[in-house]
């Protein structure tokens, strides 16, 4: 049986500044391991489980978050920043920057409101670049990118960021290859989520054939600089309105 593990009181280890109630703070989402809050700037996430059953399911243990925390420096992966303790010390969480989606439905209407489709391909461009360098500092610090989904991404004004690195693996060798196709992958879904919408079954059989094979690819982000171009102002469904007529030809 899961054990839950939900204290109120969270402290900094690293300024050791106490929140005495974490659930009043504005909660930003919930998953399946834990909370996330709110506090100033910076995101708080607190675990679920105890300590054994949180190793158990490869979750964010104390010696994983310290180890992210000190050793991997990341430019679009929101990586722990900071420890939260309970109020005997023991470790309950782990604070991150605080990232605000800017396609979040909660926003339409707003000035900074976008959907994911109108950044430019400029903006893919440059976020490919920044996660091909976290993903090559995973790749040197023996860590595996694992549990990527749609809910691990997030669109800020400067486009993908990547979150949620509960169920990364560490202390892993040569896993360069596994990582290279896992970035293929927060590439290629990304696509399809944006050229999915208004196909039919076969076509979205298609299309998620053709996501399968550029995740496996040695060439794929090589390939998708080359076919935008120098066009960086145009937008992302600009160029996904020529690509999927593409893919589904040529399948």
């Amino acid at each position: 049986m899961a054990k839950f593990y939900q204290p109120k009181e969270v402290i900094f280890r690293s300024n050791l500044q106490s929140i005495p109630n974490i659930y009043d703070l504005p909660r930003l989402g919930a998953g399946h391991d834990g909370r996330v809050f709110k506090f100033n700037n910076k995101a708080l996430k607190l675990l679920k489980y105890d300590i054994s059953l949180r190793k158990e399911k490869n979750l964010m243990t104390f010696p994983k978050a310290v180890y992210f925390l000190d050793e991997l420096n990341l430019k679009r992966i929101t990586k722990p920043i900071d420890i939260l303790l309970d109020s005997e010390g023991v470790y309950a969480g782990y604070v991150m920057d605080y990232l605000e989606d800017v396609t979040d439905k909660k926003k339409k209407g707003t000035p900074i409101y976008r959907e994911s489709y109108e950044f430019s391909c400029g903006d893919l461009i440059h976020s490919m670049y920044d996660l091909m360098e976290d993903f090559n500092e995973l790749t040197k610090k023996n860590v595996l990118a694992t549990d990527i989904n749609r809910g691990s991404y997030i669109y800020t004004t400067d486009f993908i960021h990547l979150c949620d690195m509960d169920k990364y693996q560490t202390g892993l060798i040569r896993v360069e290859d596994q990582n290279r196709c896992i970035l293929n992958y927060v590439f290629a879904k990304y696509l399809y989520c944006i050229m999915s919408k208004d196909l039919s079954r076969d076509q979205l059989k298609k299309l998620n054939e053709w996501v399968k094979k550029v995740t496996n690819s040695t060439t794929f982000l090589n390939n998708l600089e080359k076919e935008i171009g120098t066009d960086y102002r145009s937008s992302i469904g600009e160029y996904t309105e020529y690509k999927v007529k593409k893919i589904l030809i040529n399948h």
